[in-house]
C-alpha cells in the first residue's frame, strides 16, 4: 500500500511539470518527412506549415536521437531534402531550398545564420557487432552543431580541429571523441543494457518495445551468465532478476536448480518456472528428490542444465503471470526465455572460450579433536580428553574439484544467409571422491532470407551428451559424508583408507569396515565412492524449424515446429560385500532406461500497423500442439551367482526390482494477443488463450480460457515532463488469469498390478476436476532518471491460486481408495524493485544494479468440505503433513503459509522452561509433540552487482543477501550427540551444557537432545537462514592482442570466483543449498554434501 501511495506521489508531482521542450526524442528508419513533422509538433509545440507540392520529392528519413536541440533536429532532418525551413515565433515555415545549409541557433525564436571555417571530418559508425547505424547523431560539443549517419553509418561534418564530437545513438553508449586535427574519425558504440527503446523477447518469441509492455520482463545478456561460469548457468542468475528465489542442488556439477517467481503457489503441481528456448516451452523432467533421511544418492539434473551456457544471447525473465499468460496452463510459476545466439551478418568471427575452476568446501560443521572414542571399537567419542589433539580433520576427506568448460563458436554470413555453429565441453571433478560430471554439446543453426527477404527459413540442431557418477544430495543411503564426519578423534583413519581387502575364501575383495552401521547405515566412505555406483548417461536431440513469410511490410504469417527427445539410463551397480541391506553377497545391479521426446508446432500470425496517424496495433493470433510421450523401464536386483557381474542374467529374479511405466499426453492450444499504441505514450494490451488438455480428459470441462489484459502510459510523454531529472517515467498495470496444468491419470481411474493381477480398488473418478487457477494483477512504474543514468523499475503484485489438488482417504464402504479434488486457495503478494546506474568517471566506466524481492505467502483455505457422492460422508482437510525427518517437518495450515516448519520439542515446565529431571539432571525429550519454529522462505532477497571498466581493465562483483526465514540442522544435532562436534567438547570443557542458565552433564543432555537417527529433537536445532555472501567476482584485462598480431582481433583472461565468502551466517551450513529442488523438504540438513567455493580463470578469444 505505502509502494502504491508513493507511486501515485511521484505521478502528481511529475505532473506539474510546465512547458513544452524545444528538443527533440526521435527514433525510426525511412519514416516519411511529414510524420517528423507530427513529432516536432506533439514535442514542442512549434507548428510546421508546409505546401504538398513541396513536399512530393521529399525522402524518407531515418533518425535516431534523444534530447536534440529542435534547429540541430532539423537540420539533420532535412540533409540532402530538396527543401528547407524557416523558423518565425514558433512556426516552422517549410521552403524550397535555394541555400546552401547553415548552422544556426534558437535566439529569440528566429534563426540567425552564422558561418565556421572548418575542417571537414568523415568516417563510419558501427554497432558493437560490425553492423553500420543508419541516422546515428554526431554532433559537435561546443557549438551543438550535428548531422546524421546515412545507411551505410557514414558521416561528413566541417569542425574546428581543437573540437570534439559526441556521437549517439538511442539504444547505446554515447561516445565523446577529440578531433585532434583528424580528418577520419571512426566509431564503434556498444549497446546500452535496459535502454527506454530496448527490444525484448516477451511470450512465444514475440519481441515488443520495452517503452509498450504493461508488464514486468527483465533481460539479462548472455555475458552475464558466461562471466562466472557454472555447469548449470541457471545458478548465475541469482542475484541479477528480482521477484526470484534461486536454490542450487547439493548435488554438485550439472544438477538441478531450483526457481521459485513471486512465492509458491501450489500446494501439490509444480512450483518451478517455465523454460522456454526460442518461443518454444521445454519440458519438466525433474525427478527422483530427497523427501527423507534415507534418500539423496543417484541424483541428475534436469533439462535446462543441459543447455551450453555459450548458445545464449539474452535471456528474458517474465516473473509474473501478466508477462507469462500467453503460455496458458504453464504460466502461473513464470517462465525464463532463453533466446539463443545466431549467425552474424556480413562478417566472420570464431570464438574460443575456456574457464578453469578449482572448488573446495565453503562452510562445515565445526568438529572436536580433543576428545577421544568412548571404548575400543566404538563410533562415539565421549571419551576422555586426548593429551595430544587428534590430527583427523573431516575436511581432509574433501578433494579439490576441478571444473572445466570449454567452448568454440563460429558465426558467420552475408545479409541474406547467416549461420551459428558452436561445440562446447564441460568436465568437474567434485568434491567427493569419484563423483564426476560431463558434457559435451553441439549446436548448428542456419538462418536465410528467400523471396527479396519475404521469406525467413531458420533452422537449428542441437544435441547434448552428458555423463554423471555418483551425485548425491544428502541422506544415509550411500552418503560417505556420515561416516566421514562421525570418524573418533584419537582413531586411526588411515585404517579406513585402505576401503577394501581381499577375502581368500570368495578370491576377491571385499569392503573393510570394523564399525558397524551404528544405525546410521554407515559403510566405509571410501567404499561407497568406489564401489557403489551410480552412473546416469544421458543422449538429447533437438531440431527446431521455423519459416516467416512477410504478406506486406505491416503482416506476416510464420510457423514453428521442434522434436526434442532425451535418452537416459540410469544404472547402479553396488559390489559384494555392500551393506546386505542393498545387495546380496555377490553385489546389486539395475539398469533404468527413460526416454522422453516432446514434438511441438505452432503458427502465429502477426500484424503491426499504423493508422490514423497516431495510432499503432501489434496483433498475434495463433495456435499451437504439445505432445508430450515418456517411457520408463526398469529391471535390476540382487546379484545371484557371480559376484561383481553386472548384468540381467546374473540378477536374482525372484527378489528383482521390475518397473514398467509411462504416459502419453498432449495439449491443444488458441491464443491471440493485442496491442493498441497512442502516439507511443499510452499502450492498451490484451491476451487470451485456450487450452484443450488430454490431462483433463474425460473431466465435464476439459477446455480452460486464461485472459490477461494491461494498461501503461508514458508520463513524461503525456505531459511534456522532459527534464535533465526526470528522462523518462511509465506508469503500468495489468490483470490476468493463468493455470497450472494438472498431472497425468488423474481424471482416469488407474488399476495398478499386484503379482501380475488387478488391486480392485482405486481412485474415485472425479468428473468436475479442473486445472489449478492463479488470479494476479500487479501496478508498477520504469522510471529514468539523470537523462538516463539512473534506470528504476518497481512493481507491486497480488496473485491468489484456488482449484488446488487434494486427495483425501475415503473409508471402504465407497468403494474406492481416495479421491482428487480441487478446492483451496493460496495468496501471495509482494514487491520487486531494480534499479541501475552507469557513470563514467575519471576515465572509469562504472554500472552498478540493485535487485529487491519481498514475497508474503498466506494459505487461506485447504479443503473445508468435500461430500461424498456415494455414502454421503463429508471430507475435509484444515491441515496437512508434508514431508520430514521425524524430529522436521513442512506442515499446511490453514491461516499459515507454504514452507512453514514444524519442529518436535522438550518437555517444559509450567513456565515454559525447558524441564530437567532433578534426580538425574537431563532433560526429557517430547519427540512427538511439534511446534512451529518458522518459515524456510526469506522475507526478502537482495542482490547487488557491479562493474568497473578502465583502459582495458575490468572488475565485476555480486554480492547477495536473503534476509529472513529459518533452517533446521539434524546433522548438528547427530554430531553433537556422537560427541565429535565442537559445541559438545566445549560443554566438556565448560563444565557441562548449559539449560536454562544452569550447566548439566553434556553426554547426557546430547543424548537426549542429538540421539536417534531422526535428527534428535529439532527445536533445538534452529538457525536464522539470514546470510549475506560474495557470490561472484571477476578481475579481467583486455590483452593489447592487435599490437602483436592481426590475427585475433581481441582477447581477454580474468581472474573469477563464484560463491566466495559469507559474511554473514549463523547456521552450521550453506541456508540457500536445498537437497529437493521441488517444493518441499526445504530448509534441512540431514548430512547435506556442502556448498562450494570456486576459485579459477578464464580466456576468450575472438578471431
Amino acid at each position: 500500500m505505502k509502494l502504491t501511495i508513493a507511486f501515485l506521489f511521484l505521478g502528481l508531482l511529475t505532473a506539474s511539470a510546465k512547458g513544452l521542450s524545444q528538443t527533440v526524442t526521435f527514433s525510426g528508419k525511412n519514416i516519411k518527412l511529414t510524420r517528423v513533422f507530427v513529432a516536432i509538433e506533439k514535442q514542442t509545440g512549434y507548428i510546421v506549415f508546409a505546401n504538398k507540392n513541396l513536399l512530393k520529392d521529399a525522402r524518407p528519413v531515418s533518425l535516431s536521437v534523444k534530447d536534440m536541440p529542435l534547429v540541430d533536429f532539423l537540420n539533420a532532418a532535412f540533409d540532402n531534402q530538396p527543401v528547407d525551413y524557416e523558423i518565425n515565433n514558433k512556426t516552422i515555415f517549410i521552403k524550397k531550398k535555394s541555400a546552401p545549409n547553415v548552422v544556426g541557433s534558437l535566439t529569440n525564436e528566429k534563426l540567425v545564420p552564422r558561418e565556421i571555417i572548418t575542417q571537414t571530418i568523415t568516417g563510419t559508425v558501427l554497432s558493437s557487432d560490425g553492423s553500420p547505424l543508419q541516422g546515428a547523431t554526431i554532433m559537435i560539443k561546443e557549438t551543438k552543431k550535428s548531422v546524421a549517419t546515412n545507411a551505410d553509418g557514414q558521416f561528413s561534418i566541417d569542425a574546428e580541429a581543437n573540437q570534439t564530437l559526441v556521437v549517439s545513438y538511442i539504444g547505446y553508449r554515447t561516445e565523446e571523441l577529440a578531433i585532434n586535427s583528424r580528418s577520419t574519425i571512426n566509431v564503434t558504440l556498444q549497446k546500452l543494457e535496459n535502454e527506454i527503446e530496448q527490444v525484448v523477447v516477451t511470450a512465444l518469441g514475440i519481441t515488443k518495445k520495452s517503452k509498450s509492455l504493461t508488464y514486468n520482463v527483465q533481460e539479462i545478456k548472455g555475458d552475464e551468465v558466461n562471466r562466472v561460469k557454472d555447469a548449470n548457468f541457471v545458478n548465475s542468475l541469482n542475484g541479477k532478476i528480482a521477484g526470484a528465489t534461486i536454490n542450487s542442488s547439493s548435488a554438485g556439477a550439472g544438477s538441478s536448480s531450483r526457481v521459485v517467481m513471486r512465492g509458491v503457489k501450489s500446494i501439490n503441481g509444480n512450483n518451478n518456472a517455465l523454460y522456454v528456448i526460442d518461443g518454444i516451452p521445454m519440458p519438466n523432467n525433474i525427478r527422483g528428490q530427497a523427501e527423507d533421511i534415507f534418500s539423496g544418492a543417484g541424483q541428475t539434473g534436469d533439462f535446462v542444465s543441459n543447455i551450453n551456457p555459450e548458445d545464449i544471447e539474452s535471456i528474458s525473465v517474465l516473473s509474473g503471470p501478466s508477462a507469462a499468460a500467453l503460455y496458458g496452463s504453464a504460466a502461473a510459476n513464470g517462465v525464463i526465455v532463453i533466446n539463443t545466439k545466431k549467425g552474424s551478418k556480413d562478417k566472420t568471427g570464431v570464438s574460443v572460450t575456456n574457464s578453469t575452476m578449482f572448488s573446495n568446501p565453503l562452510l562445515l560443521p565445526e568438529f572436536q579433536n580433543t576428545y577421544g572414542v568412548s571404548e575400543v571399537g566404538s563410533y562415539y567419542s565421549w571419551g576422555d580428553k586426548l593429551v595430544t589433539p587428534s590430527t583427523y580433520r573431516p575436511a581432509d576427506f574433501f578433494q579439490t574439484g576441478l571444473t572445466t568448460s570449454t567452448g568454440v563458436t563460429l558465426s558467420t554470413g552475408t545479409a541474406k544467409n547467416q549461420t551459428y555453429v558452436s561445440l562446447g565441453n564441460v568436465y568437474s571433478r567434485g568434491i567427493i571422491l569419484n563423483n564426476n560430471y560431463g558434457r559435451s554439446n553441439f549446436t548448428a543453426r542456419n538462418s536465410t532470407a528467400f523471396l527479396d527477404g519475404k521469406l525467413n527459413l531458420d533452422i537449428a540442431f542441437n544435441t547434448a551428451m552428458v555423463n554423471e557418477q555418483n551425485m548425491i544430495t544428502q541422506g544415509q543411503y550411500f552418503n560417505p559424508l556420515i561416516a566421514a564426519y562421525l570418524f573418533p578423534p584419537g582413531d586411526h583413519f588411515d585404517r579406513v583408507q585402505a576401503f577394501e581387502r581381499f577375502d581368500p575364501s570368495r578370491n576377491l575383495m571385499t569392503q573393510f569396515w570394523p564399525y558397524g552401521d551404528n544405525g546410521f547405515m554407515i559403510q566405509n566412505p571410501y567404499w561407497v565412492t568406489q564401489r557403489d555406483l551410480f552412473q546416469n548417461k544421458k543422449q538429447r536431440y533437438m531440431t527446431t524449424l521455423a519459416a516467416k513469410y512477410n504478406l506486406a511490410d505491416w503482416i506476416n504469417v510464420s510457423v514453428r515446429a521442434k522434436m526434442d527427445k532425451d535418452n537416459e539410463k540410469d544404472e547402479k551397480k553396488f559390489a559384494a560385500s555392500t551393506n546386505t541391506l542393498f545387495a546380496s553377497e555377490n553385489g546389486y545391479y539395475s539398469l533404468n532406461s527413460l526416454d522422453t521426446r516432446q514434438i511441438y508446432a505452432d503458427g502465429l500470425v502477426s500484424i503491426n500497423r499504423t493508422f490514423m496517424t497516431d495510432y499503432t496495433l501489434i496483433a498475434n493470433a495463433g495456435v499451437s500442439v504439445e505432445d508430450v510421450q515418456f517411457d520408463q523401464y526398469l529391471f535390476g536386483g540382487k546379484l545371484q551367482g557371480v559376484a561383481n557381474l553386472y548384468t540381467y542374467a546374473n540378477v536374482n529374479r525372484s527378489v528383482a526390482d521390475i518397473s514398467q511405466g509411462g504416459y502419453h499426453k498432449q495439449k491443444q492450444s488458441a491464443f491471440a494477443s493485442a496491442q493498441l499504441g497512442y502516439r507511443s505514450m499510452v499502450f492498451l494490451d490484451a491476451t487470451a488463450r485456450n487450452d484443450w488438455a488430454s490431462t483433463l480428459a474425460e473431466s465435464q470441462k476439459a477446455s480452460f480460457f486464461y485472459p490477461s489484459i494491461g494498461l501503461s502510459g508514458v508520463m513524461t510523454d503525456l505531459f511534456h515532463m522532459h527534464s535533465d531529472k526526470l528522462s523518462y517515467l511509465k506508469i503500468r498495470a495489468s490483470y490476468s488469469e493463468v493455470g497450472n496444468e494438472p498431472d497425468v491419470f488423474l481424471t482416469i481411474p488407474t488399476y495398478s498390478l499386484a503379482g501380475g493381477f488387478p488391486v480392485t480398488q482405486t481412485r474415485m473418478p472425479n468428473p468436475d476436476l479442473k486445472p489449478e487457477l492463479t488470479k494476479s494483477w500487479e501496478i508498477g512504474l520504469n522510471a529514468a532518471l539523470f537523462r538516463g543514468a539512473l534506470k528504476i523499475d518497481g512493481t507491486i503484485y497480488s496473485s491468489r491460486t484456488y482449484n488446488q489438488f487434494f486427495q483425501p482417504t475415503l473409508s471402504s464402504a465407497s468403494g474406492f481408495t481416495s479421491v482428487i479434488v480441487n478446492a483451496g486457495r493460496v495468496d501471495n503478494r509482494g514487491i520487486e524493485v531494480s534499479a541501475r546506474y552507469s557513470h563514467k568517471f575519471y576515465g572509469i566506466q562504472w554500472s552498478s544494479y540493485l535487485n529487491y524481492s519481498l514475497n508474503q505467502n498466506k494459505i487461506v483455505e485447504l479443503l473445508p468440505g468435500w461430500t461424498n457422492p456415494v455414502t454421503g460422508e463429508i471430507v475435509s482437510l484444515h491441515e496437512l503433513d508434508m514431508s520430514g525427518t521425524g524430529s522436521y517437518k513442512m506442515v499446511l495450515k490453514e491461516g499459515g503459509s507454504m514452507g512453514d516448519i514444524y519442529v518436535n520439542t522438550l518437555k517444559t515446565d509450567e513456565h515454559g522452561a525447558i524441564y530437567v529431571d532433578p534426580g538425574s539432571q537431563t532433560v526429557i525429550a517430547e519427540p512427538n509433540k511439534f511446534i512451529y519454529a518458522g518459515n524456510n522462505n526469506p522475507k526478502y532477497n537482495v542482490g547487488w552487482g557491479n562493474s568497473l571498466q578502465w583502459k582495458g581493465i575490468n572488475l565485476n562483483f555480486l554480492f547477495t543477501a536473503r534476509v529472513g526465514g529459518i533452517v533446521v540442522s539434524n546433522t548438528q544435532a547427530v554430531l553433537d550427540a556422537f560427541g565429535v562436534s565442537k559445541q559438545s567438547a566445549d560443554a566438556r570443557d565448560a563444565g557441562g551444557a548449559l539449560v536454562n542458565g544452569r550447566p548439566i552433564p553434556a553426554k547426557e543432555y546430547y543424548s537426549v537432545v542429538g540421539a536417534g537417527a531422526s535428527g534428535g529433537i529439532a527445536s533445538m536445532y534452529c538457525y536464522s537462514a539470514t546470510n549475506v555472501r560474495l557470490a561472484e567476482v571477476s578481475v579481467g584485462y583486455d590483452l593489447p592482442v592487435k599490437k602483436w598480431t592481426k590475427f585475433i582481433k581481441d582477447a581477454n583472461v580474468s581472474l573469477v570466483g563464484r560463491n566466495l565468502f559469507l559474511l554473514y551466517n549463523s547456521a552450521p551450513f550453506d541456508p540457500e543449498l536445498t537437497s529437493n529442488t521441488q517444493t518441499y523438504f526445504q530448509g534441512i540438513d540431514y548430512f547435506m554434501m556442502p556448498s562450494i567455493r570456486s576459485l579459477g580463470f578464464s580466456l576468450k578469444l575472438n578471431f
